[in-house]
């Protein structure tokens, strides 16, 4: 029991340390390839929008897909046109070219990959969040490359050494007035939800432990 309490001990004040300031520029998962490829780095807990029949006719403000919301003040499209993981992509549903897309997690994770596309040359950027959905640690900003095997394609993941990422944000706050918003598919996170256990398994612990010392 005492090993078990020192371990959760040791998860649960380490899980309080908040950077979020590791930036991965990977490989976007390429479907027009004779063979298939998936995005790079492979984190596990892939998330895409092959078989979601939501939010495919008109515009939502937000889609649950697995353990992850994704939202957006422009409104959500899943629409048949991913070059990454064909055939669906999640596009914010944009009119000048901006962007504003939430992803919320359902719990805290190491690190979330993300695939973007772009019809045109874009800077974005990517904001992790905290529990509390707060933007912290580092902003980074991105440029979709257009001179790649699959151009208008990007992959990034955005990481930390403690499991407190539990979002991100996804803005391009100028756009091109004559192209639309763009799109994401392919999110992974690590570790898989299965892992979210154990933080709370360790807080229950601890409380029993403190509660049977007082009695």
């Amino acid at each position: 029991m005492k090993l078990n309490l020192l371990l959760c001990t040791s998860v649960l004040l380490t899980a309080v340390v908040a950077h979020a300031d590791i930036l991965t520029i990977g490989t976007p998962g390429d479907a027009y390839l004779a063979t298939p490829t998936g995005p790079s780095p492979t984190l596990g807990n892939l998330i895409n929008f092959d078989t979601t029949t939501a939010c495919t006719s008109s515009p939502c403000s937000s889609l649950t897909v697995k353990n992850a919301t994704f939202s957006s003040p422009d409104g959500l499209l899943v629409i048949p046109y991913s070059t990454q993981s064909y055939p669906n992509e999640l596009f914010d549903d944009s009119s000048n070219g901006s962007a504003n897309l939430t992803i919320k997690l359902s719990g805290g994770v190491e690190g979330i990959g993300v695939g973007i596309a772009d019809s045109d040359p874009v800077t974005i950027y990517l904001q992790a969040l905290n529990s509390s959905g707060v933007a912290f640690g580092t902003d980074f900003s991105v440029t979709i490359p257009e001179n790649t095997d699959n151009p208008g394609n990007g992959y990034y993941v955005v990481s930390d050494t403690t499991a407190d990422i539990f979002g991100l944000q996804i803005t391009e706050s100028v756009g091109n007035p004559n192209y639309s918003g763009l799109a994401i598919d392919d999110v992974q996170t690590t570790p898989e939800p299965s892992s979210y256990l154990l933080l709370g398994s360790c807080a229950a612990l601890l409380f029993w432990s403190r509660m049977r010392k007082r009695a």
